[in-house]
């Protein structure tokens, strides 16, 4: 359990780095796969996982920037209070990460049943 939330942020986190913001998926779905937990675990660690990357990597970028760029943004979308941006881009991180190890997970538990 511990070894799939390391390995989904880890990898979730670099490949963020290098490719664009759908790729948070990809660990998710190859691990998800991998590792034979339940849906609903899968599904949790998923979602704690890249919560947790997304979140710390926003937090990030808000400190270095001084809440500037936080700041704008979140004028754009008409929130009030710029943690609440980046408490957003974390939810919808780790409901996409979620959803993809749900799905890995559902799916390897389908091939390994027997009719």
């Amino acid at each position: 359990m511990i070894i799939l939330f390391l390995l989904i942020a880890g990898n979730a986190f670099i490949l963020n780095l290098v490719l664009p913001w759908w790729s948070v998926v990809l660990p998710g779905l190859f691990f998800g796969y991998r590792m034979h937990e339940t849906p609903i675990r899968a599904f949790g660690i998923g979602f704690l996982a890249v919560f947790l990357a997304w979140g710390v990597h926003s937090l990030y970028i808000h400190i270095a920037s001084d809440g500037i760029l936080s700041a704008r943004i979140a004028e754009l979308f008409g929130l009030m209070q710029d943690w609440v941006l980046i408490v957003i881009t974390a939810v919808i991180g780790g409901i996409l990460s979620g959803f993809a190890t749900l799905t890995s997970s559902l799916l390897a538990q389908s091939r390994n049943k027997k009719y």
